[in-house]
């Protein structure tokens, strides 16, 4: 494993993540992390989005984070972060970072997931846009392009999150102008607040995706608006820590990024690639 190597997108079993905070800090020490954080899901508005923090949750999650920081002091560093959703109502203060997505989308008074299943997506599309997905792709870059700016995040997560299903184009074309166009908007309404963006491997693991968040186009179109990139596995079990992260530091190499960045006690720091 690459030194300098630090993922910040992590969930257990206090949200929706298979394994305690313990099993995943081993896991990290494993991988050959130097950095390793826990970004639990914070709760939202969504009346049927389970499986956040709660206020019983929270506290027990704060204090087995510090814990574990002191007990494997000397061989890894740990933080504590949250996953803030852009309908997150959770105050973000106690926590060493943000990260900032868009789960959902809300028309009509009526919520929805982004990255349900194919078939899910597709009822979306059918039940709220006539069967146009490339509507629902436009509402939901309409959302993400306020995700800085809402949750007051320091890392954007998995951005094109609208593709998660979309593996060879079965859902839709993501060439088409109305698509990208949506998305650049996004990019650009969002580094006007924050410019660091995960490269996100967890679709990769869990949906059989064969490139990360975003995708190989928009991580040029990011760099050539002064995006800056950290190494995210998302993951939700210890086998998904640091998914790929030698094939991700190729890719970016190849879109021509020349550093990447990590979390320190001193902030956020690059390492050359």
């Amino acid at each position: 494993m690459t030194a300098g190597l630090c993922e910040l997108h992590a969930h257990t079993i206090y949200t929706d993540g298979a394994n305690t905070c313990e099993e995943m800090v081993l896991a990290a020490i494993d991988a050959g992390l130097e950095t390793f954080g826990i970004s639990e899901h914070a709760s939202t508005s969504v009346p049927f989005d389970t499986g956040n923090l709660s206020a019983e949750t929270l506290p027990l999650y704060l204090g087995e984070m510090r814990a574990l920081k002191t007990k494997y002091a000397g061989k890894i560093t740990l933080f504590t972060g949250v996953e803030q959703d852009l309908l997150g109502d959770m105050p973000t203060d106690r926590f060493d970072y943000v990260i900032g997505s868009t789960h959902f989308i809300q028309k009509n008074g009526e919520y929805r997931f982004v990255d349900d299943g194919a078939d899910g997506q597709r009822e979306t599309a059918d039940r709220l846009f006539g069967g146009d997905f490339l509507a629902f792709a436009e509402e939901y870059y309409k959302a993400e392009a306020t995700v800085a700016r809402v949750t007051k995040c320091d890392i954007v997560g998995h951005f094109d999150l609208i593709a998660k299903n979309n593996e060879g184009g079965r859902i839709f074309d993501d060439s088409r102008p109305r698509y990208r166009d949506a998305a650049i908007y996004a990019m650009e309404e969002i580094l006007k607040t924050v410019r660091l963006f995960e490269v996100n491997t967890g679709a990769m693991y869990r949906a059989n995706r064969s490139e990360p968040y975003p995708a190989p186009w928009l991580l040029c179109e990011l760099l050539s608006r002064g995006g800056e990139v950290i190494l995210s596995g998302d993951a939700h079990a210890t086998a998904s820590v640091a998914y790929k992260f030698p094939e991700m530091e190729e890719l970016l190499r190849s879109a021509g990024f020349k550093y990447r960045k990590i979390l320190t006690p001193s902030g956020f720091c690059d390492v050359r690639l």
